[in-house]
């Protein structure tokens, strides 16, 4: 009998055994996932928990957390259970990653039905097996049949002749350009169904975020408005950065690998240079030539230390040697490659153009840096003139130097540098000194318009302006505190009125002349301090400058004069042309009145939020939990909203996205502000208003009219009281 129970209790043991063993499943086969991090190296399934070993590659001494938010789901029901508790690790605590960037955590689930076949990890991984007999080996993505003909079908109608150099006289082109291709290995479930490509205008400073709108099968496109050849970026789940070349009126496909998307994401703290990207078209052998260079790192961390540790001219000596040591490299390169003329021509304008920017960048903020720390001696150290000779090395005639992705931030430094500036403010100063005052003081301003003020307002003002003040005078100022700091809100309206009546004109008449001088001394700088001639990257720098100074032009002769005075300097027909345009934009024959929304998926997307408000004048918020301005001007207008709640003509409407916004801080906000009319879109759904809108900054405000139409699209809601007056005619009292 006793033989008999302990065979039975063998056997008994043996069969659990071998339940539990049906229940592990190693190495388990997924779908699809949206990150490179993470990897369910086994799955461990039991009758109180569900046990998921995860394996994580990472930078080293990086961090990931994980806590109750994080989820398994079930693929059929979409049932989710919660993470109860973590194995390697503790909930919402930092795991830092070792020397190695691996670890390995157990994520303790409840235990699932018997039921349940696929399981989702959070959005990150999908569709994971928990089929033991499922085949874990994963097929490298391919180009699908339907995508390979439907590329050949848009390349056989795009031009097949690229631009043979970057003469002047043809590297201006205005024409709209395609990129298209696919995403192999792409799925829905991914999270993001867009792409976004920074396009900017370096001659108007103006932005264009184009949408790249990806198909649930992978295939993609976009239409560029450009003016002339850029190599440029597109980027996918605003992580994933891929360079590309492109010219006007071309067509580029371009192939990604998602796995390869994958190794970036492992990597997110390098410039990824992506190997396995896939050209087509005209320009794909170019494409192939610059992505194959070796990319360069940079390290902000190093730069920052360097700016505050190295004075200007050891700073100089060591970035030089860099530039050298980085041309010395593309030489060998070009050495040992057989590369294409303009592969070589952009290639090596990187090269000069990255080391420009630096050079420049360790000039800005070091009179900030020096207020922080005053007892550090270096950023005390002036900047001298021989540090900007570096400028005499660039080609600044050459328009291929354009064509680089680096000429943005370049020409923005240039037209600020140090030696630009500091004459600028010089002069400002002059002409504040000296700068005539109004017909009328703010007082006699309230006589003249017949508005009676408290007597002890008036005492306020009496004293302020008298123009020689005694001690006793200053005195009563001193005692008068509380009516000066109250003063500016009380009489916000009239001090606006009286602004626009009696100080701006008087401003802007000077503007034009003053704008001349400023010209001149920056030409004399140029040419005396820089030891360079006119050039084209200088013309430049006029043209960018004229849509600032046209909007703060007292008039179109004032406006007219001062282009007439710079268009002496410009001798590139282009950049002529698109002065006198912007001057013709700035002072319109007719008024443009609104303008209505185009017929497109990017405008349907804000039409359905505007729907409910139709009728009413709407002022538009594109802002962000963390954008530091947004936060700021939403803090300010609150009152202002207080004020007009619930009126029948207008309303605030504020739109922003998940990532930028997270739903905790969010939500937060949008209480502690009393905030009304918000929406928080996806990703996807907020480029498109991006593109619709020409915006990649924000706070951007937009004003859109009783029908639905587009009145401003770059509204100053600084200004609103003002600016409401002549929007809604009910207020213009």
């Amino acid at each position: 009998m006793k033989h008999t129970t302990l065979t039975l209790a063998f056997l008994v043991l043996c069969v659990l055994t071998g339940i539990a063993q049906k229940r592990t499943i190693v190495n388990p086969a997924y779908e699809v996932k949206n990150t490179g991090i993470y990897n369910v190296t086994k799955i461990e399934l039991t009758d109180t928990a569900t046990l998921l070993s995860m394996h994580i590659t990472f930078v080293p001494h990086w961090w990931v957390t994980y806590d109750s938010v994080d989820v398994i789901r079930d693929c059929a029901t979409g049932t989710e259970y919660k993470l109860k508790a973590l194995k390697g690790g503790t909930l919402n605590k930092y795991i830092w990653m070792p020397d190695s960037g691996d670890s390995t955590v157990v994520l303790v689930y409840p235990p699932l039905p018997a039921s349940v076949k696929k399981i989702d990890f959070n959005k990150h991984i999908f569709g994971i097996s928990l089929d033991r007999t499922a085949a874990r080996t994963r097929k490298s993505a391919v180009v699908s049949p339907a995508i390979d003909k439907w590329i050949k079908e848009q390349l056989d109608k795009a031009p097949k002749k690229t631009l043979d150099n970057y003469e002047l006289s043809s590297f201006f082109v205005e024409k709209q350009s395609r990129l298209i291709g696919c995403i192999k290995g792409y799925d829905s479930r991914l999270g993001f169904s867009t792409g976004i490509i920074y396009v900017a205008n370096e001659l108007t400073r103006e932005d264009y975020p184009v949408v790249i709108k990806i198909e649930p099968d992978g295939r993609f496109e976009a239409e560029i408005p450009m003016h002339m050849p850029k190599y440029t970026l597109a980027v996918f789940n605003e992580r994933y950065t891929l360079p590309f070349y492109i010219e006007p009126g071309q067509t580029l496909c371009m192939i990604l690998d998602w796995d390869e998307c994958l190794t970036a994401n492992r990597k997110a703290n390098i410039r990824y240079q992506f190997k396995r990207v896939e050209y087509r078209g005209a320009l794909a052998s170019l494409n192939k030539e610059l992505l194959a260079y070796p990319a360069s790192q940079f390290s902000y961390e190093t730069f920052d230390k360097k700016r505050k540790t190295m004075t200007p001219l050891d700073f100089k000596a060591d970035q030089m040697q860099e530039y050298d040591n980085n041309m010395a490299q593309y030489n060998e390169y070009v050495k040992q490659h057989s590369l294409s003329q303009k592969a070589k021509t952009l290639l090596r304008n990187r090269i000069m153009l990255e080391n420009a920017n630096n050079l420049f960048n360790y000039t800005m903020d070091r009179d900030y840096y020096a207020k922080q720390d005053s007892t550090n001696k270096v950023l005390k150290i002036p900047v001298p003139v021989s540090f900007f000779d570096f400028l005499k090395q660039l080609p600044l005639n050459d328009p291929s130097l354009l064509a680089c992705n680096e000429f943005s931030e370049f020409i923005n430094r240039f037209e600020y540098n140090d030696l630009f500036l500091k004459a600028q403010v010089q002069f400002n100063k002059s002409q504040i000194a000296n700068q005539p005052k109004p017909e009328k003081n703010f007082l006699e301003y309230l006589d003249e318009e017949k508005i009676s003020i408290p007597t002890e307002d008036r005492k306020f003002l009496s004293i302020l302006f008298k123009e020689h003040k005694t001690d006793d005078d200053r005195k009563q100022l001193e005692e008068m505190s509380e009516v000066a700091k109250n003063f500016s809100e009380k009489y916000q309206e009239h001090l606006q009125k009286y602004s626009q009546k009696y100080t701006i004109p008087l401003i802007q008449t000077n503007n034009a002349n003053s704008e001349i001088e400023i010209w001149k001394l920056k030409e004399g700088i140029l040419n005396n301090e820089l030891g360079l001639k006119p050039n084209l990257a200088y013309e430049i720098t006029k043209v960018r400058s004229l849509n600032f100074s046209f909007k703060n032009a007292a008039s179109k002769d004032n406006a007219t004069a001062l282009w007439n005075f710079l268009k002496q300097g410009i001798h590139t027909p282009y950049l002529a042309t698109t002065g006198q345009e912007l001057l013709s934009k700035a002072f319109p024959e007719r008024q443009a009145a609104s303008k209505p929304l185009p017929q497109s998926t990017y405008a349907d997307v804000f039409r359905k939020i505007i729907e409910p408000f139709k009728g009413k004048v709407l002022f538009v918020d594109f802002w962000a939990t963390t954008c530091g301005p947004c936060v700021g001007g939403i803090k300010d207008m609150k009152a202002t909203r207080v004020k007009y709640a619930n009126n029948p003509n207008f309303d605030f409407i504020f739109i922003t996205d998940q990532r930028s916004s997270p739903e905790k801080d969010y939500n937060d906000f949008v209480k502690e502000q009393e905030m009304k009319n918000t929406y928080r879109l996806s990703i996807d759904d907020f480029n498109m208003l991006r593109q619709l809108f020409k915006f990649n900054g924000i706070p951007r405000y937009v004003v859109i009219d009783q029908k639905g139409d587009v009145l401003n699209d770059k509204f100053e809601m600084w200004n609103f009281e003002t600016e409401l007056r002549k929007i809604v005619p009910a207020y213009n009292n």
